[in-house]
Parts: C-alpha cells; structure tokens; sequence
C-alpha cells in the first residue's frame, strides 16, 4: 500500500468527490468562523438577505431581538419536503402572533412557478426565500433536505433537524413555546 488515497480510489469515485466538492463549496475549518457567529448550536446564526417568491427582500438579522425564526431549506422535487410542509404551515398559524416565523428557503434555480405551484397546493402562507445560487444553504453547511434551524429571539441557533421533522409533535411545540416565552 502506497499510502496515496489516489490509489485507492478509481477514477470515477474522484471525480464524485471533486463534483461534490463543487456543489457543497470548499470544506469549511472549524477556525474559520468566528466564536460567535456559526450554524451551530449555540451560536449566532449567520446572517443573510434574501429575495422572496413575491420580489420582496428579507435579512435574517431583522428579526433579532424580535421574533423566533425557523429556517427551512427545501425544494419541490423532495418528498419529506413535501411531507413536512403542512406541520410547519399548521405550527406557524398557531405561533405566528406570538412572534414565530418561519422562512422557507429553497434553493431550486429558474423554478419560481414550480415553487409557486408547490405554494398554492399546499396553501403555505409563511415566506418563501429563494436561494438559486445555493450561498445561504453553504453558510450554514446543509447538505441533505429538509433542514430546519430553530433560531431564538437573539439569534441564537437552538435546535438543527436533518430531515423529515413533525413540527406539531409535543417535543417541537414545548421547544417552539419555550423559546417564545423567553425574552
């Protein structure tokens, strides 16, 4: 054994690496990020602008101080995606004038009238962000979907799920609760 990984691995198996590589960005080092401002647990959440389905522009950073924010990275063509969609909009109904929000990012490029249609089927009415060049889903290092971040009234990130979550469950509304009852 040479020790070199390039031996150990066959061309085709490089080259999906290298693609990948490509489609989630540069690895990112731990030291990269500042102490206080990363998508993990505990941390400030990175902040963004986005644009909404509608054209409007929405920065993360002003809800700070103001409400409790869940983000959930999404696209039409996923099925838990789909599946999720109804508790969160079911949770956001409830929460929403106690200070929850919801921002729904998707990172589908050129697919405004699918996500529109996607929208109007499930009767969503929490914003749609669109992320197309895929920068906000690298800030906070999400590879897979559905993800959603539970964000508190600081900006601190309290919770990550990785895939299908029930967000009308009794352990996500108490978390939902606590953080709105939390100033």
């Amino acid at each position: 054994m040479t020790g070199h990984l390039s031996v150990l691995l066959t061309p085709r198996a490089m080259s999906f690496i290298v693609l990948a590589l490509v489609i989630v960005g540069t690895p990112i080092r731990a030291d990269v990020w500042a102490d206080d401002v990363r998508p993990d647990t505990g941390h400030l959440a990175p902040d963004f602008t986005l644009k909404t389905l509608e054209g409007n522009t929405i920065q993360l950073s002003e809800f700070r101080g103001k409400k409790v924010v869940l983000i959930n990275f999404w696209a039409t063509w996923c099925p838990p995606c789909r599946l999720e969609m109804p508790t969160m909009q079911q949770i956001y109904s409830e929460y929403k004038e106690r200070g929850f929000e919801i921002l729904a990012v998707n990172i589908e490029p050129d697919a405004e009238q699918a996500i529109s249609d996607f929208v109007k089927e499930l009767r969503l009415t929490f914003p749609i962000l669109l992320d197309p060049d895929m920068k906000v889903i690298r800030k906070f290092r999400v590879i897979g979907l559905p993800v959603s971040v539970l964000i508190d009234r600081q900006g601190i990130v309290r919770a990550k799920e990785i895939g299908y979550h029930d967000w009308t469950g009794r352990a996500s509304r108490k978390q939902v609760e606590t953080l709105l009852g939390s100033r």
